[in-house]
């Protein structure tokens, strides 16, 4: 049996109130659909994991507040204090065409139409309008790549590759 796989959603900053509810410092693009009501969660620290239920959150000055069903008061929120907030890979909902999971795209190799083999993904940079590819070469150095329309040509997943056309001037050379 494989072992399940887990992607950080959030982490835990402090409590809020006398009832258990959470402020959370959020790392997910849609957290809406991430902390809604009934969506099973975990937290974790170090080796240790506990499995919980959204039961309500809410936007508050820049973070989330989320009450857990199984966290009913200050005393048992603040245990969890500086954990991380993660949520099964088999729960994540499919992409449209064309998106992917950074979880995904992490290793693959990228090739340029041009220059052939550029290495692979190292870290993916989420800067505003469209994220920037991290490539690191054999030699250990760094490409960044905008994720663009007419930079970005394909993905294949099976294959664990990626098209790219890069731009003139992107990368020296020399």
């Amino acid at each position: 049996m494989t072992e399940m796989q887990y992607l950080r959603v959030g982490r835990v900053l402090s409590f809020h109130g006398l009832q258990g509810e959470m402020k959370l410092q959020v790392i997910s693009d849609d957290p809406e659909q991430r902390f809604a009501p009934q969506t099973q969660l975990s937290l974790q620290h170090d080796t240790q994991r506990q499995a919980v239920t959204v039961q309500t959150s809410r936007p508050y000055k820049g973070f989330w507040l989320v009450k857990f069903i199984e966290i009913n008061d200050l005393t048992e929120a603040e245990v969890y204090r500086n954990w991380e907030v993660m949520i099964a890979t088999d729960q994540l909902p499919p992409l449209p065409t064309g998106q992917y999971y950074y979880k995904d795209i992490m290793g693959i190799k990228v090739v340029d139409q041009q220059r052939g083999y550029l290495g692979q993904v190292s870290d993916i940079l989420a800067l505003g309008p469209n994220d920037v590819w991290v490539i690191t070469n054999a030699a250990g150095q760094e490409i960044l790549i905008p994720i663009i329309k007419s930079v970005l040509l394909q993905v294949n997943l099976s294959e664990a590759t990626a098209t790219v056309d890069l731009p003139e001037g992107l990368i020296d050379e020399n």
